[in-house]
């Protein structure tokens, strides 16, 4: 052990050293005034220490305080010729592990040296314990933030990940409420939108409400807070439904008489265009700071993915009206054939209503239905305005333009689908069509759709070298070719259309 002996007492100091050695202990050092052992005690470290309570130049108990700010594990043994009762508390108070009145034996020194040894090991396994102890609760607070910053990634993936999957304004509002409530502890949430005016709210999109699903309305926008959260561009507001004036119909579904709301705005180039609506149950639930950081997260993609989704359907609309234009001008040049591929998409979305096609097929019908023919640009219009029938090389040509106009379309980002009913509304259920002689069920369902409506009205219109065929005429035509040029359903369901 390395002992610290502090003793004005220059003979006692000398024993108690020479006696410690003959003991075997690392380092005996002796101290004769105060000031020397605090100067000692600074650079060195010790497993014991000897302290007379009466000192020239201090008092043996600043100097245990000394010690003890240095080292609370140290044991200090106080020595004193005149102990008092008060002078004996206060030094245990303050630390002291025993007391040794002068005069005492060695063999009294080396049965406290015994008993603050053990007292020492004990102090220091019970620190290593504390800090043992303290380590685990540093390392699952750190495992917890850790946790808790992998599952906030995990959410913030969730909603880029759901977000950017989304391909229409339809699907993006119910999504932003579904996942606001998913991730948070939202009991309700809803997204509304402002008209120009900003004196009423639409509602776009409703989830957790009693009521299954949304019912669009339109609420009084009067509030202050919600007026503030505009005029102010604050981030979110969070207020009591008890001082909300807006029409109390918007908490519609929410089980508590008393809610708070939280309201994040969605700008768009700094403009308000809506803003999502959270409701807790009870006045004075709040959000975490998890949860305000998703909610922020969400709002901040929801707003790029609107402003992303009305630039591409603006540059889609564009480009579809340009494509329009060019079928327009297209027919325009044909007298006989005017118009033709607005009836085709006519009667296109008649069959596949008829045939139970979802609202997605109807649309895409009613979109790429009209630009079925736009590859005939690509065709010559002395070949396409002939007043005659066509050559056998001339028909190879007109042959040629489902795949030009699938090409033309290419770029716009079609779906498989929708391409289908471009290049393939001429194949034949036989094998027998154009352009890759597909058969049966290989051709997409809306190219057999189309095929049907396209030969119906090429046969009801007028050709310079041919009549228009009736239209009772044209569907015995078209049922002689059931499943031979035909889908027997789609001609079925257009003959029952038909002939309503």
């Amino acid at each position: 052990m390395r002992v610290l002996i502090v003793e004005d007492d220059i003979a006692l100091g000398r024993l108690l050293r020479e006696f410690l050695q003959r003991l075997n202990h690392e380092k005996v050092q002796v101290c004769a005034t105060g000031r020397e052992a605090g100067r000692v005690i600074e650079s060195e470290t010790f497993d014991c220490a000897f302290v007379d309570l009466r000192l020239p130049d201090s008092d043996g108990l600043q100097l245990l305080d000394t010690f003890k700010s240095k080292d609370p594990c140290l044991p200090v043994v106080m020595m004193s010729g005149y102990p008092t009762m008060e002078y004996t508390i206060e030094a245990m108070r303050k630390g002291a592990s025993d007391f040794l009145t002068k005069p005492f034996t060695l063999q009294d020194v080396a049965l406290a040296l015994e008993r603050v040894t053990k007292e020492r090991k004990l102090l220091l396994e019970n620190l290593a314990l504390q800090l043992e102890i303290q380590a685990r609760k540093e390392l699952e607070l750190v495992n917890r933030e850790l946790e808790e910053k992998v599952m906030e990634q995990v959410k913030l993936f969730e909603i880029s990940r759901a977000i950017d999957e989304i391909r229409s304004s339809e699907e993006l509002y119910p999504s932003i409420v579904k996942l606001a409530s998913k991730l948070t502890n939202l009991k309700k949430a809803s997204f509304f939108i402002f008209p120009p005016d900003q004196s009423r709210l639409i509602l776009m999109a409703d989830y957790g409400t009693s009521v299954d699903g949304c019912v669009p309305g339109l609420f009084t926008m009067e509030d202050e807070y919600l007026r503030k959260m505009i005029d102010q561009h604050e981030s979110h507001v969070i207020v009591s439904s008890d001082n909300l004036r807006t029409d109390r119909s918007l908490l519609n579904g929410c089980c508590a008489d008393s809610v708070s709301l939280s309201c994040w705005p969605l700008r768009i180039r700094g403009e308000l265009f809506g803003f999502l609506m959270g409701y807790h149950n009870g006045s004075g639930a709040t959000l975490s700071a998890m949860e305000t950081k998703l909610l922020d997260f969400l709002i901040k993609k929801a707003s790029l993915a609107v402003e992303n989704m009305a630039l591409y359907e603006s540059l889609i609309g564009n480009f579809y009206g340009i494509l329009r234009s060019l079928v327009n001008a297209l027919e325009a040049k044909d007298l006989y054939t005017g118009k033709h591929s607005e009836r085709v998409t006519h009667y296109a979305g008649m069959i596949a209503r008829r045939m139970g096609c979802s609202e997605a097929q109807l649309e895409t019908l009613q979109t790429v239905g009209y630009l079925h023919d736009i590859g005939k640009i690509g065709i010559h219009d002395s070949i396409l305005n002939k007043p005659a029938p066509l050559s056998r090389e001339e028909y190879e040509l007109v042959k040629k333009h489902p795949v030009i106009g699938e090409s033309i379309v290419a770029e716009l980002g079609l779906t498989l689908e929708e391409r289908s009913i471009i290049r393939h509304h001429h194949e034949r259920w036989d094998g027998g069509g154009y352009p890759d002689g597909l058969a049966g069920d290989e051709i997409p369902i809306l190219a057999r759709i189309v095929a049907v409506a396209d030969a119906f009205d090429a046969m009801t219109s007028k050709r310079a070298y041919r009549g228009a065929m009736g239209k009772a005429e044209a569907v015995r035509e078209l049922k002689k070719n059931r499943q031979k040029q035909f889908d027997g359903d789609a001609l079925d369901a257009f003959v029952e259309v038909i002939e309503k």
